[in-house]
């Protein structure tokens, strides 16, 4: 049986951990970023799998990982070689894939099976191999790299189809393609604001130089970055809601102790920004009740405030003055997508009218909670399920805005054009 006197003793470190039963049989094996933190969930899961797996566990061992994926080839070797009978994932005996960028002058992005210490570079493991192709693929329309293994003497079709820049025949110099890696190896790591980041920047620089056409090939590449990003977040929550079996009134009963708030956040409303450098700007507002969506109680907003230019901060102001002002009609949690400045607009509106109701936002960078009164903010557990919920409602309120910001561009787009 798990319990205090076995948690306290466990380590807060990335790593895996090894379930054993009073014979000392391996029953489950699992990673986490932080092993103390991830059996405490465990121990409060009410789901009847959980409670199985705690009171049949004895003994608990760990091994000590450098990295969250080291952990999962270490967890994913351990459960093909014991199968353990609580485990349900990477029990197939499957070696899971890898996006790697190979360690040559002009290096190749390819998908491969076994990570090995040659100097390349390694994203992943990827449990979702469908996701992964279609990452990829997408990758290469917007980056493009070389996908031949040798070059040749001439430029093969992928060059005229501008999907490699040919360093083959020396149609790109070295300094030139390997931005074209970094770039690669930037959202690959998830680190998709900086990479934004990056190319505003030569925008910029090449909009102040007067070449307006590389400023706008620049520019497109902003906008796909963007948009494969979305698809991604959207491939990643698929991924999480069809391999990982959640509660999702655990994930209510731990946001109500890490956020250290009074009353349990049986209703969560969230709101999310939707525009186009200012054009449509619309809000969402998605409900969860007890952990789940509430579809028919999601809200709308075609934002009236801020038509023409992008101002993410009044356009919050506007959509909670929408909602609150006036109505007694409370959640017992309110999230804002985005950060201190984003919580900060809404707070302005919801505390001179109300003055007790929660609010936090959650910010995309690094997934860190801000809340009331604080510049420092809250990082809930990487592997627990109130990051999951709060990841959930979040991603939902973000499809919502999105859904309908494309819908009323597309009514646009149909109206006649009056120009003569």
């Amino acid at each position: 049986m798990i319990d205090e006197e076995l948690i306290k003793n466990l380590p807060e470190t990335t790593g895996v951990y090894i379930m054993k039963a009073v014979d000392g049989e391996i029953i489950y094996v699992g990673k986490a970023l932080n092993i103390k933190n991830r059996i405490r969930q465990h121990a409060l899961n009410k789901s009847i799998k959980e409670r199985t797996l705690v009171e049949h566990t004895a003994a608990i061992d760990t091994l000590s990982a450098g990295s969250e994926v080291e952990a999962l080839l270490l967890e994913c070797e351990l459960i093909k070689k014991h199968q353990p009978r609580y485990n349900v994932l990477l029990k197939d005996g499957k070696n899971y894939p890898c996006i790697k960028l190979t360690n040559e002058p002009f290096p190749r992005a390819c998908i491969v099976r076994r990570i090995v210490d040659d100097g390349s570079k390694y994203f992943g493991p990827y449990t979702n191999a469908s996701a992964m192709h279609e990452s990829l693929k997408l990758i290469r329309k917007i980056f493009p790299l070389r996908t031949c293994k040798r070059f040749h003497k001439r430029p093969c079709l992928e060059y005229h189809i501008k999907r490699c820049p040919a360093p083959c025949v020396n149609a790109i110099d070295q300094d030139a393609y390997n931005e074209i890696v970094n770039a690669v190896a930037l959202f690959l790591d998830g680190q998709t604001q900086q990479l934004e980041d990056d190319l505003i920047s030569k925008m910029q620089a090449a909009a102040d130089r007067l070449d307006f056409e590389d400023a706008a090939r620049i520019r497109d590449k902003i906008f796909a970055v963007k948009k494969l990003a979305e698809i991604q977040k959207i491939i990643n929550a698929k991924r999480m809601s069809e391999e990982i079996e959640r509660d999702p009134a655990v994930g209510v009963d731990q946001l109500q102790q890490y956020l250290g708030l009074s009353r349990r956040p049986t209703r969560m409303e969230c709101f999310d920004i939707s525009h186009n450098q200012g054009s449509e700007t619309v809000a969402s507002m998605v409900v969860f009740f007890d952990g789940s969506p509430e579809k028919k109680s999601y809200r709308r907003f075609k934002i009236r405030s801020t038509e023409g230019k992008p101002d993410d901060f009044q356009s919050m102001r506007e959509v909670v003055t929408r909602r609150y002002i006036g109505s007694d009609q409370l959640p017992d949690l309110i999230v804002i997508d985005g950060g201190l400045g984003q919580l900060h607009s809404a707070l302005e509106i919801i505390r001179a009218e109300h003055s007790t109701v929660p609010v936090v936002a959650l910010a995309k960078q690094f997934e860190l909670v801000f809340v009331e009164g604080s510049s420092e903010p809250i990082e809930l557990p990487r592997d627990s399920d109130a990051l999951y919920l709060m990841q959930r409602i979040r991603d939902e309120a973000h499809r919502f805005a999105i859904t309908y910001h494309r819908l009323l561009r597309w009514k646009r787009n149909l109206k006649p054009s009056t120009k003569k």
